[in-house]
């Protein structure tokens, strides 16, 4: 399960790729009130969470109960310190990967992606600085 939070001068095209790319590798989509709207308008089966306050379980019981395996979260500044807060906080806390950049968000599912393929491989940084010197270091 991916959760999505994202500020709505964000919610554009990208979100949806995201969003997309992430339900059909399987993941299932949870995501906040306005978040969730913006996917469903766009053709994305969402799952509505819920923040502190607006019912339960809320997404921070999500996260706690493991049900939540990836955050993307972006901040929205100083209005949103106390969602973004408590998310990362509850993220970190639980040991849930968290995104907030929705770049990030679409380097990761991209990889994840890549990774299912076999196309993908793990190799120290040093490797890819060799390989791109050509073989000197």
């Amino acid at each position: 399960t991916v959760l999505l939070t994202v500020s709505s001068r964000e919610r554009r095209q990208v979100l949806v790729d995201v969003a997309r790319r992430f339900a059909d590798l399987g993941f299932r989509i949870l995501a906040t009130e306005g978040t969730a709207k913006h996917l469903a308008e766009n053709g994305i089966a969402t799952e509505r969470a819920f923040k502190l306050g607006e019912g339960r379980p809320d997404l921070v019981d999500q996260i706690k109960n493991g049900e939540v395996h990836l955050v993307v979260n972006t901040p929205i500044g100083r209005q949103g310190t106390s969602d973004d807060s408590y998310i990362r906080k509850a993220a970190i806390k639980y040991r849930v990967p968290y995104i907030t950049t929705l770049a990030g968000a679409k380097a990761a599912v991209l990889g994840i992606a890549a990774m299912r393929n076999a196309r993908g491989q793990v190799q120290p940084l040093q490797s890819y600085h060799r390989d791109i010197a050509g073989g000197n270091q």
